[in-house]
């Protein structure tokens, strides 16, 4: 995805960019990111005073595995996207941390794209913010069966004690 960034800025313009994009690579490693549908990106490209400003919505369907469950969910994510460029050197004065100046015409957004969408992805991604999670003793799933509790287990050198436990409390 390009952009003629000296264009835009000549002419003042505004132009919008609508595209799909593959971004599964990027969560290849990733063992809570199940699966990643094309990327939709729409964004808009306004130029004024030498600034061009790239805004927009990128739209991402996921399929997680829950952190505390493991269960799977899908999820579709809005992810805002806001950058700046400019070609003039002497622009970059420090206040504008935000703003890339460039060397070249034309400018890839796929990068920024690309990092916009990893920064909006969950850090912990879970079903539901009060998931309950799993039993740690038996693995159940304490958002189907809140009541799962393990069968109690006697220590094999308390087992004596326990059985006189019993036939004392009969």
């Amino acid at each position: 995805m390009y952009l003629n960034i000296r264009e835009l800025i000549s002419k003042s313009g505004q132009v919008r960019l609508h595209q799909e994009m593959n971004v599964a690579r990027l969560f290849r490693e990733q063992k809570d990111v199940l699966r990643v549908e094309p990327l939709d990106v729409d964004v808009e490209a306004k130029a004024g005073s030498g600034v061009v400003e790239v805004t927009g919505t990128l739209t991402l369907p996921v399929e997680f595995a829950c952190s505390r469950c493991l269960g799977h969910y899908g999820q579709r994510l809005s992810i805002p996207f806001h950058e700046r460029f400019t070609r003039d050197q002497h622009r970059s004065d420090g206040e504008d941390d935000d703003l890339h100046v460039l060397d070249d015409d034309v400018v890839d957004l796929t990068p920024y794209v690309e990092e916009s969408v990893q920064l909006g992805m969950p850090y912990i991604p879970v079903c539901q913010p009060d998931c309950k999670g799993l039993n740690p003793e038996t693995g159940a799933n304490l958002n189907i069966d809140p009541l799962a509790r393990p069968t109690p287990r006697v220590d094999p050198r308390w087992e004596a004690l326990q059985q006189w436990r019993d036939r004392s409390e009969n």
